[in-house]
């Protein structure tokens, strides 16, 4: 592959962020990759709740409109909505028609067709004088149609303007206008597209409206909308951030639980789960639906599935627009093809800054479609010109990121007859005879201000994750930042040492553009990734690289790890220097093999400070600071250091399960106690007698085992040790092992007669026992000499494994 890949810069993370956001420490490290490492951004970031969303009144225009509004259903005047085709346009719509009928307005709704185009058209100022309408509001559209609006105005009509997208020289002449792009860059309502506009216009208009309130219960109406509110931002390519995000969001939340017949129709349609619906079944699902409505057929169809409370209605109506989506996909395929086949035979289109491809006979719809796809797979702005006999020549522009095509097609204002639009998307109208000083004026201002990079941008990598660390687990915790899409970016993540063991394609009925690559590592652990609309694709049994995203797909009831493929290249040495490796679900230090411990932990204290707990256990003489397993219980920590290496894998395990460090340091060895048998049954000994005089006997093995560094089970193996040289008798009570001077132990239940053993049996028996334990000690002290002698040596992945 010809691109490069490139890690983004690792940075510090703060110890408070990781602490605020705890689960698996990648997390934090994308979060602190996103500019967000303050704890409290952070978890607002990730929980809506915590959020608190701007006032509407913020938008300039809102208060204006919400007095004309209120003035014409105060008097029952007629309101119409004008709305847009597309997705955005279509709940824009239905907000504004909920929200003003609940607030008891006399009110309908118009849409264009797409072959007007975007916009607000001649037609909807006459049928609104004509039908006695007194005020017009517009909903996604209308912010560059000056003229029109003006007269409107002139006529009588009450005009409102509410868009979100670029602001032409001069505001129309609305009674009022409200567009997020008049708010500053930073502000949280900036990124508001046609339905977030509406819905703060809703929020302003039932939130004021303490007979509106009452009528909708509480604040139930809009929350109600949410998930009309998720659909159009999402649909629409939103930029999420500030009120953006956290609208999408808490919509999800709505969606999930929605009673919208329409929608509950239109998921069973595209075979859904509705309890996990995501951002991604709204991009790749439900929005394309919604949108084939008004690109192939009347968008009113889509606005009437989201209004309706009838069950068949909402079924017949999602049935249509499942049927129109499958001639939708099947027209921009076509399309798709017929512009490839004109690339093919006219590469020269490839060598300025825009491709700018004309033809006729394509559906006007599929224009931005195709136009979308063009623009990714080149890496430049792309735009379909179509000529139609007797008609102006309609375009629509797609961009990728750093591009700002509206800018670019507005700079050519003098050869359109209409245009608008935003950075990443735009439309306009031409007479045909003007097409080429278009083009040539479009290309020179690219060259000036926008000029195409000399190679194809790296192709950042978040994170490098070993093999073993991808499952599902690590896809749940990625999933905490969802949603994704512009703005708030799926992560790229990459993994390497998996060798190609087959391709098939995706699907099993008919030939796709896309495949599913499975490649098994060096233990035969399995990967499959799905790569849609693959490429060149890599030789069987050559070893890769890959750089995918994470998901968890949701099908029939069942959680399923999901690897979509973004790239891949021949396998290179993995440069860990400047990111912490992934082990076991955490990121480790492996400082072993360094000499200045005190130097290692005076830097571990300065940097993780009161998040840090260093564990040791017996040391000749107790450490400030240094705290036992059984310590470490009321010292939860996000960086743990381990001083002396741990008796056993399961003592390690049990730690780590208790503190669930997201970071771990393996600090340079220091010799901890080991004691011979003897000298071992003597120490379990001391102990006890303290345990029989100061604790009525409660034998707490684990902080007798902490205490001394040893195996729990050592311990209990030197109790048994005792208990059969006839010194104690243990009981197993309800607080736990509890030890008892054989002269003051409870009795045992009594056993029948013929159970009872003679003085010899029972002489025997317990020389055995005593042997048994005593054996048992050994062997244990003998395996805890043996796995610290391996701890200073052995490969972090192996000494982790059996703790994941």
């Amino acid at each position: 592959m010809l691109r490069t890949w490139q890690l983004t810069p690792q940075t510090d993370i703060p110890p408070a962020l990781r602490e605020a956001v705890g689960g698996h420490p990648l997390v934090a490290r994308l979060l602190t990759q996103r500019g967000l490492a303050d704890p409290h951004q952070a978890r607002a970031f990730l929980d809506p709740s915590l959020c608190a969303p701007a006032s509407p009144y913020e938008l300039a225009g809102m208060e204006k409109t919400v007095d004309l509004l209120r003035e014409a259903i105060s008097g029952g005047e007629a309101v119409r909505i004008w709305g847009d085709f597309d997705a955005d346009g279509q709940t824009a719509t239905v907000v504004l028609y909920e929200a003003l009928t609940a607030a008891g307005a006399r009110v309908d709704y118009q849409l264009p067709h797409r072959e007007e185009g975007h916009g607000l058209h001649q037609r909807a100022i006459d049928d609104a004088l004509r039908d006695g309408v007194s005020t017009l509001i517009t909903c996604d559209t209308g912010i560059t149609d000056a003229e029109l609006v003006a007269r409107g105005v002139a006529e009588g009509l009450t005009v409102i303007v509410t868009d979100h997208h670029d602001l032409p020289d001069a505001l129309p002449p609305a009674h009022a206008v409200i567009d997020p792009k008049m708010l500053a860059p930073e502000h949280p309502l900036r990124e508001l597209t046609g339905v977030g506009v509406a819905y703060m216009v809703a929020r302003a208009l039932l939130e004021g409206s303490d007979q509106a309130l009452r009528r909708c219960g509480e604040a139930a109406r809009l929350d109600d909308m949410l998930d009309l509110v998720a659909l159009g931002l999402v649909a629409d390519v939103a930029t999420q951030l500030g009120d953006t995000r956290y609208l999408i969001q808490r919509g999800l939340i709505a969606l999930r639980q929605t009673k919208r017949l329409g929608l509950l129709a239109l998921v069973r349609e595209a075979a859904l789960d509705m309890a996990h619906l995501s951002e991604l079944d709204i991009g790749y699902q439900l929005g394309p639906r919604l949108n084939a409505a008004g690109r192939l057929a009347d968008a009113s169809l889509a606005v009437e599935l989201l209004l309706t409370r009838d069950p068949e209605t909402a079924q017949s109506l999602a049935q249509q627009l499942e049927v129109l989506n499958r001639d939708r996909q099947a027209r921009t395929e076509a399309v798709h093809d017929h512009v490839r086949e004109i690339l093919r035979l006219r590469p020269d289109i490839l060598d300025h800054p825009a491709i700018i491809i004309e033809g006729k006979g394509w559906t006007h719809g599929m224009l931005g479609l195709v136009a979308g796809k063009v623009a990714r797979e080149h890496n430049r702005p792309a735009m379909l010109i179509l000529h139609q006999d007797g008609s102006p020549s309609t375009g629509s522009a797609r961009s990728v990121e750093g591009v700002d095509v509206h800018q670019a097609i507005a700079s050519q204002r003098k050869y359109l007859l209409r245009e608008g639009g935003h950075p990443m998307a735009a439309g306009f109208s031409i007479e045909p005879g003007k097409v080429a000083d278009f083009k040539r004026g479009l290309w020179s201002w690219l060259e000036r201000e926008a000029p195409l990079p000399e190679a194809a941008p790296a192709l950042m990598v978040e994170a490098d994750v070993p093999w073993e660390e991808v499952n599902l687990g690590l896809a749940r915790e990625v999933t905490r930042l969802a949603p994704f899409g512009s703005g708030n970016p799926r992560p790229v993540l990459m993994t390497g040492g998996g060798t190609l063991v087959r391709v098939e394609d995706v699907s099993r009925r008919r030939e796709t553009l896309h495949r599913h690559l499975y490649l098994d590592d060096d233990s035969a652990r399995r990967l499959r990734f799905t790569w849609f609309d693959a490429g060149e694709l890599p030789l069987a049994g050559e070893r890769l690289d890959l750089a995918f995203h994470l998901e968890v797909n949701h099908w029939r009831g069942q959680e399923r790890l999901r690897l979509e493929l973004v790239d891949w290249r021949p396998a290179v040495a993995p440069d860990r220097q400047t990111v912490l490796p992934l082990v076991a679900g955490r990121e480790v230090l492996d400082w072993r093999a360094e000499t200045d411990t005190e130097a290692l932990l005076e830097a571990l204290r300065t940097q993780y400070g009161q998040a840090l707990a260093v564990w040791g256990e017996g040391l000749p003489t107790p450490v400030p600071g240094i705290l036992t397993r059984r310590e470490l219980l009321a010292h939860p920590a996000t960086v743990l250091a381990i001083l002396t290496p741990p008796p056993g894998p399961e003592a390690l395990r049990w730690v780590l399960a208790q503190v669930r460090p997201q970071v771990l340091c393996l600090l340079p060895p220091r010799e901890a106690s080991d004691p011979q048998p003897r000298a071992f049954l003597t120490m379990v000994t001391g102990m006890l007698r303290v345990a029989l005089r100061a604790h009525g006997g409660q034998a707490d093995t684990m902080r007798m085992a902490a205490r001394i560094g040893a195996r729990q089970a050592a311990v209990v193996a030197a109790l048994r040790w005792l208990e059969a040289q006839a010194k104690i008798v243990l009981r197993y009570e309800a607080d736990g092992i509890r030890a008892y001077l054989r002269a003051d132990a409870p009795p045992e239940r009594e056993w029948p007669e013929e159970e009872l053993e003679s003085d010899a049996e029972r002489a025997a028996c317990g020389q055995r026992a005593e042997q048994q334990a005593a054996d048992a000690v050994i062997y244990l002290l003998r395996e805890t000499r043996a796995y610290r002698r391996a701890y200073a040596t052995e490969p972090v992945e192996v000494l982790l494994a059996a703790t994941s």
